[in-house]
């Protein structure tokens, strides 16, 4: 019974590797796809950059006019991500510090 079940399985996935060869999914397309490039907002760029801290670059974007009251999807803003980052470094400012 062990054999039947065991050729039965290498006969179906032959099978299944018949289709597959023969599919448009395992075909290559004719043109080579170019790797598109995703374009984020100015207001998600300058929240990314306020969040890393990198002062270059939010003035550049303040410069071209990034929108200050752009929010991410918990509804922090530009000003929250600064005093976060603010807060968590500046540890002698910190009330949490002990020492």
């Amino acid at each position: 019974m062990t054999d039947n079940r065991s050729s039965s399985a290498l006969f179906k996935r032959a099978e299944q590797l018949k289709r597959w060869e023969e599919s448009d999914t395992n075909k290559q397309s004719p043109t080579p796809r170019r790797a598109s490039r995703i374009q984020f907002s100015s207001g998600i760029v300058f929240l990314a950059a306020c969040t890393a801290g990198d002062k270059d670059e939010v003035q550049r974007l303040l410069k071209r006019g990034a929108d200050i009251n752009t929010a991410n999807v918990d509804g922090l803003t530009a000003l929250h991500q600064v005093s976060k980052l603010l807060y968590t470094t500046n540890t002698s400012s910190s009330p949490l510090n002990t020492h």
